[in-house]
């Protein structure tokens, strides 16, 4: 079943500016080797449609990794993420934060269970979890 992944990248793939997630290049070889066309950056890195998505990953993620990171396709959004996804198509949303307006959102569309909660603080290996429901 082809359905669209949406990610995040600060508290997702990266645990802090400094250090990649545990398994982040593991979540994103999985993910993009399972849906290599319909995997979407929802990022403030890529804000607008400006993507800086990969410039910054590249420098914490594994070479081969990064190299995957050009199949990752931009959203356009200004305020609210939400804007950026296809509500018409099955997805998944990978996040560290939601904001209420955002849960509005989801809650319109029925699709609040298609967003996957990120808390690294609380459970440094959750990558491997999503990793599990893909």
């Amino acid at each position: 079943m082809t359905m669209n992944i949406y990610l995040d990248i600060d508290g997702v793939l990266l645990a802090n500016e400094s250090n990649a997630a545990n398994h982040a290049d593991k979540f994103l070889q999985a993910v993009l080797a399972k849906y290599p066309d319909s995997t979407y950056w929802l990022t403030t890195h890529n804000w607008n449609g400006e993507n800086r998505a990969k410039e910054v990953l590249a420098p914490h993620l594994k070479p081969e990794t990064v190299a995957l990171l050009d199949k990752v396709k931009p959203t356009i959004w200004k305020d609210l993420k939400t804007e950026g996804i296809d509500f018409s198509e099955p997805f998944m949303w990978v996040d560290d934060d939601l904001w209420p307006e955002e849960l509005d959102q989801l809650e319109k569309h029925e699709a609040q269970d298609n967003f996957f909660m990120i808390d690294l603080t609380k459970d440094p290996d959750q990558l491997l979890d999503v990793i599990d429901r893909l």
